[in-house]
């Protein structure tokens, strides 16, 4: 199911994805970004379910590729959730905005063909900012007009806890909407 519809995402896309276990979170992860390093594209992974060590030994392991190396290019960034998102301790909707811009320049000024994000969102309830949250997601386009793919994702832990309005506020500004029960 996850390997398919990988295969169905193209640049532009703003997907929301909803993952029952970190397992399946990181298992689709893995596989999105690894494919974004094998068409050219900048990747990012943001989550704070993994330690950055963890992230480059399973780099290193699965794709078999020079993972420190990458980094000191820029080709892979990876960050906590609070380090892109809310630095200051509160996020910031035109802070991150700026960072995203500026990413998408750098990575079209090194000839690549752009950018692909898997953001966690986690940390996000863990620190109680589902209102800043749902502030930022409802500011971004349903699909971005740069060349860009991002998954965000949600555990459904978290999503259970919403409200019907929220969750479709959400379903509102992503496209493709991985969400089976809600």
């Amino acid at each position: 199911m996850m390997a398919q519809r990988l295969q169905t995402i193209e640049q532009g896309n703003h997907i929301i994805a909803v993952y029952p276990n970190k397992d399946e979170k990181f298992n689709e992860a893995f596989a999105f970004l690894k494919d974004g390093l094998q068409r050219n594209e900048v990747i990012v992974l943001t989550t704070t379910d993994l330690t950055k060590d963890e992230i480059r030994y399973r780099m290193m392991n699965e794709w078999d590729v020079d993972v420190a190396e990458l980094e000191s290019r820029g080709d892979i960034i990876i960050k906590t959730t609070e380090d892109l998102y809310f630095p200051d301790g509160i996020p910031n909707i035109q802070r991150t905005k700026a960072v995203w811009c500026t990413l998408v320049e750098n990575c079209l000024g090194k000839g690549k063909r752009g950018i692909r994000v898997f953001g966690d969102m986690t940390a996000f309830f863990k620190n109680g900012f589902t209102k800043e949250l749902l502030e930022y997601e409802s500011c971004l386009e349903q699909r971005f007009n740069f060349p860009a793919i991002g998954i965000c994702a949600y555990d459904s832990k978290d999503i259970e806890i919403m409200t019907l309005e929220q969750i479709g506020q959400l379903k509102q500004h992503h496209n493709p909407v991985w969400m089976e029960d809600y």
